[in-house]
């Protein structure tokens, strides 16, 4: 890997050649790239891997600007910023990024897929395609997927059935389907920035909500909530995008180099996995209280979430009924290619 350091050397060389030969070239200012990725964390690894990958691929001739630990603020502002060109890439999570495209909150439709390897066929071989074009059209490029695994349910008491959940105040995010899916449940919504989760439920004003492992641990969680149900009800996926304007102005030769220099989608969804594993592992150990459903429990938390699927496509409009269609023809196809 070529160090960032060598990396500085070779674009002030670049500099000094063109001053002392008398060229007017000017070295473009790297593009900022922005997303939120704590230390240590597979979303750091994500974005350094990125960082390295466009440095070799062109010699050390084009960079980035990471700004990937939540520099840029809170992930509407960078959505925004990415919008206006003032970053050019971004790590976005579908939620936020149906500020411009509503059909991706068809994502988040609970119990919508069966496994992380459907849901990765799915994304992957049918929905980066056909949202391309949709992207397009909002000034945005989407290149890629970031899996960030399950959505699961915490809590300060216990979780095991859907009952449990009535009457409870549980933390939703702004998005139809995680609204849809509590008001079905019953339970009583609440909707506030996820810094305010924790002292939230210090003073009882929230109970529990629901999350990834990912953003549980980080976001340190489990300090106050001691009940963690791994219902797994919708897949947390963010999209790789950068701005379109920012994009066409560059040569076909610089977009395959940032384009090519983006992280498989499965290696890092393999990275998310094997990190959560060991989270849970030392968090049980910690006394987290990991709950897994039985059949029969989760087959409850699926009927009901399933449920909600047609109440959800006419709330989002548009052409959510459309992507909904797609993606019951890829999970056939899915289950047709593992059948035989």
């Amino acid at each position: 890997m070529i160090t960032k350091q060598l990396v500085y050397v070779r674009r002030v060389l670049v500099v000094v050649f063109g001053l002392f030969s008398g060229s007017e070239a000017v070295v473009a200012e790297p593009p900022k790239v922005a997303g939120f990725a704590a230390p240590g964390t597979a979303g750091e690894i994500y974005w350094q891997h990125f960082e390295d990958a466009v440095a070799a691929a062109s010699d050390g001739r084009l960079g980035v600007t990471l700004m990937v630990q939540g520099e840029a603020g809170p992930e509407e502002t960078q959505f925004a910023g990415l919008r206006r060109n003032r970053l050019q890439m971004a790590g976005i999570s579908t939620g936020t990024l149906g500020l411009a495209v509503p059909e991706l909150a068809v994502l988040r439709a609970p119990f919508l897929f069966e496994s992380i390897e459907e849901a990765s066929y799915v994304l992957d071989s049918h929905l980066l395609r056909s949202m391309e074009a949709r992207f397009a059209e909002k000034n945005l490029v989407l290149l890629s997927w970031m899996k960030d695994g399950w959505m699961d349910l915490y809590a300060t008491f216990p979780i095991r059935l859907p009952a449990d959940l009535r009457a409870r105040q549980m933390r939703v995010s702004a998005d139809d389907s995680a609204l849809l899916f509590m008001t079905a449940l019953d339970a009583d919504v609440i909707q506030i920035p996820l810094s305010d989760v924790i002292p939230g439920m210090q003073t009882g004003m929230v109970e529990g909500g629901e999350q990834s492992t990912q953003i549980f641990a980080l976001a340190g969680l489990d300090a106050t909530a001691n009940h963690f149900t791994l219902t797994h009800h919708a897949y947390s996926t963010a999209g790789v995008v950068a701005n379109k304007t920012w994009w066409d102005s560059l040569s076909v030769v610089d977009q395959a180099v940032y384009r090519g220099a983006v992280p498989n989608a499965n290696w890092y969804r393999g990275l998310v996995l094997e990190r959560n594993a060991l989270y849970l592992k030392s968090a049980q150990e910690d006394g987290l209280n990991v709950v897994y459903p039985s059949a029969e429990e989760y087959a409850l938390w699926q009927q009901l979430g399933q449920d909600i699927h047609d109440d959800l496509i006419r709330e989002i409009g548009g052409d959510a009924a459309e992507v909904y269609a797609q993606i019951m023809r890829a999970k056939e196809e899915f289950a047709s290619r593992r059948a035989n």
